[in-house]
């Protein structure tokens, strides 16, 4: 009796203990938990390309949408020019109204070379054509000398001829002094008229010369120099230099901008030094530094192309320094835009000297941002100290 009792409770204990570990019913309503996944590791994101295709992208919209058409517009106006002067010559009585006719004709060929004013690379450099197409600053004054030599030359003034003078006496600077000189008629009023407009004829066609040489080189149809500049061949060696080229060319010209067409002139105090402006005859000072301060940007962005906004930002992540570049280029061009009126009386009106010198202020920080930030992410060596001047 007793053994059978002591199985009973056997028995009970072992139920008791399956139905505490859950072994002992299949109707739990329980459900078990599916193990989670684990998570794959982000890839970091890589470029798709490599900086050198990001600079040959650049190189390309540059020299296609800025550069060559640049040249285009400079040799369009230049043959516009010298067909004018041709016109204007042919007139047996020329009045002041045709003299202006003139004038806006120089004055457009300028504001196009003011555009490609800052490339110094490639066909313009070959048989001194940068330096004949405009000579400035000019502190010898070969200018005056050169343009003087050709009206005392016994020879007919014809563009061959003043290929082979000095370059003060070849181009847009040459123009200048004979359209706008004397209250801006001196080729009606000087008994020497004709052989002023002997001159015009000639510098005008020698310039439209040298405009289509220019152009010409850089056409995959002419001199093709537009292959080595955006393959990085010939004067290159490579899509990198030549960046490093040519950005050296845009800080150098922002340099010429900020000093000698406005620190400069602009002096310590009024009336400041108007005779060393870049164009005191015409008084095309101011529009011709509005065209420089804008074409930045378009250097800067590859006239909205292929630009550093974007290489800075897709390419190198740093979107901010895009900004940045960028803002203070545009504060630039809005310092330049308030300027108007005559230079030299600007220079001598304190109001509008405030507005010089906050340009001046302007195109300094252009100058900074783009000599430390901007070279020191991309990687470029400049072949320019940033630091001459203040």
């Amino acid at each position: 009796m007793m053994k059978h009792n002591k199985s009973k409770l056997s028995i009970a204990l072992l139920t008791l203990a399956l139905t505490a570990c859950g072994g002992g019913g299949g109707d739990s309503s329980s459900t078990p938990t599916t193990p989670t996944t684990p998570t794959t590791p982000t890839t970091p994101t890589t470029p798709t390309s490599t900086i050198e295709e990001e600079f040959g992208l650049w190189l390309t919209d540059l020299s296609n949408d800025l550069i060559i058409s640049g040249y285009q517009a400079f040799d369009s106006q230049a043959a516009s020019l010298s067909s004018a002067a041709n016109s204007f010559c042919q007139l047996s009585n020329p009045t002041t109204s045709d003299l202006a006719e003139l004038q806006t004709a120089w004055q457009s060929t300028n504001a196009a070379w003011q555009r490609i004013q800052w490339v110094k690379v490639g066909p313009v450099l070959e048989e001194s054509r940068i330096f004949r197409i405009q000579l400035w600053p000019d502190s010898n004054d070969a200018v005056t000398r050169g343009v003087n030599n050709l009206l005392l030359s016994s020879e007919t003034i014809t563009d061959e001829l003043v290929a082979t003078q000095n370059v003060g006496a070849q181009g847009i600077p040459a123009l200048e002094q004979l359209l706008f000189s004397t209250g801006d008629n001196a080729i009606l009023t000087e008994s020497d008229g004709d052989k002023r407009c002997e001159a015009v004829v000639a510098i005008s066609q020698n310039l439209s010369n040298i405009a289509t040489s220019v152009h010409n080189g850089w056409l995959a149809d002419g001199g093709n120099f537009v292959e080595q500049f955006t393959n990085g061949t010939g004067d290159f060696t490579g899509q990198k230099d030549a960046v490093e080229e040519i950005v050296t060319n845009w800080l150098e010209h922002v340099e010429l901008v900020k000093d000698e067409k406005t620190l400069e002139p602009l002096s310590i105090n009024a009336p400041g030094i108007p005779s060393i402006a870049e164009f005191t005859l015409s008084d095309e000072s101011i529009p011709s530094i509005k065209i420089n301060v804008a074409t930045f940007l378009d250097i800067f962005t590859a006239v909205d192309g292929h630009g550093f906004d974007d290489i800075l930002t897709d390419f190198f992540e740093q979107e901010t320094i895009a900004t940045t570049m960028k803002e203070k280029l545009d504060a630039a061009i809005a310092s330049a835009s308030a300027l108007e009126g005559n230079y030299s009386e600007a220079l001598n009106d304190e109001a509008k000297r405030a507005e010089i010198e906050q340009l001046v202020q302007a195109i300094r920080e252009v100058r900074d941002y783009l000599s430390t930030e901007f070279v020191q992410t991309t990687d470029i060596n400049i072949g320019f100290n940033a630091n001459d001047g203040d």
